[in-house]
């Protein structure tokens, strides 16, 4: 049973990276009215990055403070690096839940590669040596969406601001907030519930260097990169390990 649950969280995961040309970081919390632009490594670009390698360390950090007064800390470690060619490898660590059900003391190693040379997305996990393959969808950059379907975050209760420029661990990057108001009676709240969200981006690298985000429900999370080197990183992080089983993902819909 503890294998079925792993698979499905594998198979669920590379339902999200497919057709993304950067990894994405752990999803935002439910009712993140802040916006996908808030989170993720490269923003979850629709077209491969070239010619910019990179590699850099991730850490993730969730605070959560309980009604009773008690706290909730957790701290996720990865990695994260991209090739000349636009391939992405994203490597982190699970501490409970299913992605560690099958891991040592209570951790798993998840690593998801995109590779758009191959035309594949990958989620593996390095505790039952498999590999769930997917091929990437390729997205149009003039893809208008249907009529009425427009930004799901864009609205009258949308404020985004330009927080200039500034220098983070030594990359120069590009800032903007974001504030989203979610009005009385929407969902039952007796009074507006703001969330914030604070995003610096690299905009040589198109990587998210640091981002914050701040919700009363949920707590804050933030991601940042650290160490960033442009140098080629090693080849061999691109490719399926040696002795991993293949597997393709079940089609499904949307």
């Amino acid at each position: 049973m503890q294998r079925v649950y792993l698979k499905l969280a594998l198979f669920l995961c590379a339902a999200v990276i497919v057709g993304a040309q950067e990894p994405a970081p752990p999803p935002p919390p439910p009712h993140a009215f802040g916006g996908p632009e808030a989170f993720g490594p490269g923003m979850r670009h629709p077209k491969t990055i070239a010619g910019e390698p990179y590699s850099a360390n991730i850490t993730t950090t969730i605070d959560q403070s309980l009604p009773d007064g008690n706290t909730i800390h957790r701290v996720t470690q990865g990695f994260v690096a991209r090739d000349g060619q636009g391939r992405v490898y994203s490597r982190q660590t699970f501490t409970g839940g299913p992605w560690a059900q099958n891991g040592s003391s209570g951790t798993s190693t998840v690593v998801f590669l995109t590779d758009p040379v191959a035309g594949y997305s990958y989620v593996l996990n390095q505790s039952t040596k498999t590999a769930i393959r997917r091929p990437l969808r390729q997205r149009s950059s003039d893809r208008v969406p249907p009529e009425g379907r427009g930004p799901r975050f864009d609205s009258a209760n949308r404020v985004e601001k330009d927080l200039g420029t500034q220098s983070i661990n030594g990359i120069e990057c590009t800032g903007k907030s974001i504030t989203h108001t979610l009005p009385a009676g929407t969902i039952g709240n007796a009074q507006p519930i703001v969330d914030k969200s604070e995003i610096w981006t690299a905009s040589d690298l198109q990587i998210v260097v640091l981002s914050k985000h701040t919700d009363p429900r949920m707590g804050t999370s933030t991601y940042a990169l650290s160490n960033v080197q442009r140098a080629e990183p090693d080849p061999s992080l691109f490719q399926v390990p040696a002795g991993y089983t293949v597997e393709d993902a079940p089609a499904h819909n949307r």
